[in-house]
């Protein structure tokens, strides 16, 4: 099994850094043109590929640090995480610390670059729940008492995200602690009711915002809309349609001049449709799908129930984000304004992900030792039993 846990980590480690280089490699692509052509970047065409590469180095080396910290730290500051959290979420509401851009106010502007909280705040209620289901056990039987701290708390964390806005984040939060929940054996009661309540705040937002119902609108039909609301929506179809089986090659892509827009954020996974075609597409939702799979698979011979439900939770978080994004870009889903983990550009994002496989690794880690913890004392007591056994004799 301490074998099996090697190449566990050996697959994480492997996914993780296709996924990051690729996403690199995809950023140059699709930013260099526009970047070489603004005078705001210094037309400079390795803009955002040298801060995507920064924040590849810096992701990873704290990747490296969190895989020497027991997890079990989180723990036991959890409710510390919970309030610097909230607070770092707040902040983004405050002019002179909060950064806007396209309408939201979602990030704090720390001068080198922003960071965005929510990205933060994902992982952390994860880390909530996990703590939660810890100390109820798992299959607990306490009913509402137990499912409402996390119901609480994720509650005033989603609140907070939507005043940014960002109904993507909040949809993604909201989903996968309801999946972890579900997992560890809540009562289907109160997660179906969540989910009744969840329902009617998405179908109360959309209809709240005229934007949301364009985009909804140009969603079922964007060809209709193809100049207006539903044109990101068409000019991602389009790039798909350009890749073919095995794509354009990095750097040929036509969609990236101009035409699609948040390319290297929101529509990274478009970039990697064209240039890399249905191929290069199958290999980036395998590599989400393996590295969700061996999440589950560490989860699964963790120490404790806490490493348990934190390495599935970081593992659902992920995978549902990932899925999320790419439905969007296949138009699957309406336009939601999330970034694909690994692939798109943003510090915040790409650091924090990384930060989470160095969590997992460690989970991992931990329970190897566990596992040879737990052999060494039966191999004793075996060779005690043994031993005592023949000088009877």
């Amino acid at each position: 099994m301490n074998i099996g846990k090697r190449h566990e980590n050996l697959i994480l480690f492997f996914c993780t850094l296709i996924l990051s280089v690729l996403g690199v490699v995809v950023v140059f692509s699709a930013t260099s043109v526009t970047a070489g052509s603004s005078v705001r970047l210094g037309n400079d065409s390795a803009y955002f590929f040298k801060r995507q590469v920064l924040f590849l180095v810096l992701g990873a080396s704290l990747a490296v640090l969190l895989t020497r910290i027991d997890y079990d730290l989180y723990r036991r500051r959890i409710w510390l995480l919970v309030l610097g959290t909230l607070g770092l979420l707040l902040l983004v509401f405050i002019p002179v610390v909060g950064h806007t851009a396209n309408g939201a106010s979602r990030w704090i502007n720390l001068r080198a670059f922003t960071f965005q909280p929510s990205e933060l705040a994902k992982f952390i209620l994860i880390a909530f729940a996990a703590w939660v289901i810890d100390r109820n056990g798992e299959n607990p039987r306490k009913g509402f008492s137990a499912f409402l701290p996390v119901l609480v708390v994720m509650g005033v964390f989603v609140a907070a995200i939507l005043k940014e806005p960002d109904f993507g984040m909040a949809v993604v939060i909201t989903a996968s602690l309801l999946a972890l929940l579900f997992i560890a054996g809540f009562p289907w009661k109160f997660l179906a009711g969540g989910f009744v309540v969840g329902l009617i705040g998405v179908v109360y937002l959309i209809a709240s915002k005229p934007y949301r119902i364009k985009r909804l609108e140009a969603f079922i039909d964007p060809f209709s809309q193809a100049q207006a609301a539903g044109y990101a929506v068409v000019q991602s179809l389009i790039a798909f349609s350009n890749g073919g089986l095995l794509g354009t090659g990095i750097g040929a892509g036509k969609q990236k001049l101009y035409y699609l827009p948040e390319i290297h954020t929101d529509y990274i996974f478009s970039v990697v449709g064209e240039e890399l075609g249905f191929a290069g597409v199958v290999a980036v939702g395998a590599c989400f799908l393996i590295l969700v799979w061996v999440g589950f698979r560490i989860a699964r011979r963790a120490r404790d129930l806490f490493g348990r439900y934190l390495a599935m939770g970081l593992s659902t978080v992920i995978g549902i984000q990932a899925l999320m994004n790419m439905m969007v870009g296949l138009k699957m889903l309406p336009p939601k304004g999330m970034v694909l983990p690994f692939l798109s550009y943003g510090g915040s994002s790409l650091i924090l992900h990384l930060a989470a496989m160095g969590v997992m690794i460690n989970i991992s880690m931990k329970g190897a030792e566990a596992f040879v913890s737990d052999s060494d004392r039966r191999g004793r007591r075996n060779w005690r039993t043994r031993f005592s056994g023949d000088s009877s004799c």
